[in-house]
């Protein structure tokens, strides 16, 4: 059996770095909460074996499509309270109108310009490309056909550091993959969430 880990391609292959990041540099670490305590009861360490970045995905475009990495792991995984798999989201489903969750370690107004040490959660409604960028027309320029928009307009949603997680969907007490956070726009340095 084969275990992947998801995450955006621009994490592992940015436009400035050719080649791509190497599988023997990738560590995962499952079922980490906090990034200070090294000892964390319930955290795997898992060596990687393989990258498969999206065929499509270009690291010197602005655009974001086909932002996603699998990572192979090199053993199996023991799942416990702290790792679990995850279903993918069906693609005959259209889930604008609903909300996802993502959880990242990016910035926020808090911190600045270090990432958080716990990881911050929120609950975003996803959004159609076209309200999206009625509201937001910057936002078409970074997106794709295979791209969508989640953000409450409030001013909270996902920064830099918050790349490469997941954008998750609960449905009857089950959980969804439906998207990996890729990009948010930057307006005067900040994240225009």
């Amino acid at each position: 059996m084969l275990i992947f880990y998801s995450k955006a391609a621009h994490c592992i292959w940015e436009n400035d770095k050719v080649p791509p990041t190497l599988p023997r540099d990738i560590r995962v670490m499952l079922g980490m909460y906090d990034l200070d305590d090294k000892d964390e009861p319930g955290r795997q360490t898992v060596l990687t074996v393989k990258i498969h970045i999206h065929d499509d995905w270009n690291p010197a475009t602005v655009r974001f499509d086909a932002d996603i990495a699998l990572i192979e792991l090199e053993q199996a995984v023991t799942f416990s309270s702290y790792i679990q798999p995850i279903c993918l989201w069906p693609s005959y489903s259209d889930p604008s109108s609903v909300e996802g969750i993502v959880v990242g370690y990016g910035l926020s107004e808090k911190s600045g310009i270090h990432h958080e040490k716990l990881p911050k959660v929120i609950e975003l409604p996803i959004h159609t490309n076209e309200n999206c960028f009625i509201d937001k027309p910057d936002l078409a320029r970074i997106s794709s056909r295979r791209t969508f928009c989640a953000g409450s307009g409030d001013g909270s949603g996902v920064c830099n550091g918050d790349s490469g997680g997941g954008l998750f969907i609960k449905v009857h007490n089950v959980y969804y993959l439906r998207g990996i956070v890729s990009a948010s726009l930057i307006i005067g340095g900040q994240c225009d969430v």
